[in-house]
């Protein structure tokens, strides 16, 4: 088991006695001096990191195009009891998160489903393209947010692109007419669409050209009533539960092996950026399948957020920390460490 404590342990040691640089950390708020303890890179191969949504929302069939959910806890695809149509809306920041030049490999999307009606059974959901830059508003709907809320400017909905100067050209959302990937959704639950030709394509592309990166729309079963589904939204108080991009890549700005596909060690990098504010990455590398949990501490020993806790493959693997604690609450300004367990 290698457990990378030696942030905690090592840190208040003289510099000379440690493999560290003195540094400045911004940590979500200020400035403070702290030393650092350092892991070497090494060589370039595939890496996979992990992404968490900039924005997403709901799009609510309304003739009015007054009804949003910019900062609820889920968003919705399909039809309700009533017949209205409900598509949901993801966006990640994929230029900032990856190096301009690495070539794309595959890209999954995981998604939580916590609620359905059970009469709805399993139905198709799919994902498409978004072809017009979307807003996230501040609209929060009540009780189980199938109905939306008032729209507030900035939002999406179902005639603007952003509440409510900007309209899209087609109501209901612009988007490929055809999917990127399928899934089939039935009970409560993870589901994960990809990886895809489409996707890998779709994720390239908005590497290559970050201005057309608008994400996907996520369009449910539209051919009866009762076939909503709702996923849990990047507001979820359940971080596990909030949708999350992985991306496999090669090329430039990867971090691996010096000869072999697999890393031969079990390594834990220094994050970056370093100062952060508001999000970091950590990079750790696996040389065999392995039980891993990767926790975030504050300088008094008391666990912030657990990113990571769960089996996973061998290989170079990236996660973003997007500065929040478990609940989903920014953290207080200051210097945190984070611990890898493998084994």
């Amino acid at each position: 088991m290698l457990k990378a404590q030696k942030l905690l342990t090592q840190i208040h040691q003289p510099p000379e006695t440690i493999k560290g640089t003195s540094m400045k950390i911004w940590c979500i708020g200020k400035w403070l001096p702290v030393l650092v303890f350092c892991l070497s890179m090494s060589g370039w191969s595939q890496t996979q990191v992990t992404l968490f949504p900039i924005k997403d929302n709901t799009l609510y069939e309304d003739s009015t195009g007054s009804l949003s959910n910019g900062a609820g806890e889920h968003i919705f695809a399909g039809k309700n009891a009533l017949g209205a149509i409900r598509r949901a809306l993801l966006a990640f920041n994929v230029a900032e998160n990856i190096p301009q030049g690495a070539t794309i490999t595959a890209v999954t999307l995981t998604l939580h489903m916590s609620r359905t009606n059970p009469a709805a059974g399993p139905r198709t959901v799919s994902l498409h393209r978004a072809l017009s830059d979307w807003g996230e508003g501040t609209s929060n709907a009540p009780g189980e947010e199938g109905s939306g809320a008032p729209a507030t400017p900035g939002d999406a909905t179902w005639l603007h692109t952003f509440f409510d100067t900007d309209f899209w050209n087609n109501m209901g959302g612009d988007f490929a007419s055809a999917s990127s990937a399928s899934q089939t959704v039935a009970d409560t639950g993870f589901y994960t669409w990809g990886s895809t030709p489409e996707m890998v394509a779709d994720v390239q592309d908005w590497l290559d050209n970050p201005l057309s990166d608008f994400g996907w729309i996520l369009i449910g079963d539209e051919s009866t009533g009762i076939t909503a589904k709702r996923f849990d939204s990047k507001e979820d108080t359940v971080a596990s539960h909030r949708p999350r991009l992985t991306v496999t890549y090669t090329g430039p700005g990867a971090i691996g092996d010096d000869s072999e596909g697999l890393p031969r060690t079990f390594r834990l990098h220094q994050n970056y950026p370093n100062p952060f504010n508001p999000a970091t990455t950590i990079v750790f590398e696996l040389p065999r399948a392995s039980r891993v949990t990767l926790l975030v501490f504050d300088v008094t020993g008391q666990k912030v957020r657990t990113l990571i806790g769960g089996q996973m493959p061998a290989g170079k693997h990236r996660i973003q920390w997007d500065g929040t604690d478990a609940s989903g609450k920014p953290a207080v300004s200051g210097v945190y460490f984070y611990r890898l367990e493998a084994g």
